[in-house]
């Protein structure tokens, strides 16, 4: 990951703000930062609409399920991004509390869309998405 791909968001009691700005490889540094900030890292992946998927967001899973023609729903599922590692990629929590890394076949490796996943919302701004 070069330097300009580097991309994270921070979080202060809730609130969201820009500590550091890196503009053409001169990173500026705002010294207000607290201990108790939160760092999340963007992790490489985009969601089905575009949108950059960081630790801490809150992404919906939606398939069609076919098991009977007549019988063909929706499915959704609520995953929690808590981290992300290089090589094995996003490691999820489910609502009913059960973790584990999402699969390959979940991203485009083309254009590194999480394909038929989208944000909607995360830890911070939308913690009820997760009851």
């Amino acid at each position: 990951m070069k330097l300009k791909d580097f991309d994270f968001r921070v979080w202060n009691n809730g609130k969201y703000h820009y500590p550091i700005k890196i503009n053409n490889d001169i990173v500026d540094i705002n010294l207000s930062m607290g201990i108790n900030d939160e760092i999340e890292l963007f992790t490489g992946l985009y969601d089905k609409n575009g949108k950059k998927i960081y630790v801490g967001d809150i992404l919906k899973y939606t398939r069609w399920c076919e098991q009977y023609m007549e019988d063909a729903e929706y499915s959704e599922t609520i995953y929690e991004i808590v981290c992300f590692d290089i090589k094995l990629g996003l490691y999820s929590k489910l609502l009913n509390g059960e973790c584990g890394w999402f699969f390959e076949h979940f991203i485009n490796d083309k254009n590194k869309t999480v394909e038929e996943m989208e944000i909607i919302g995360n830890i911070h701004e939308n913690k009820e998405l997760l009851k």
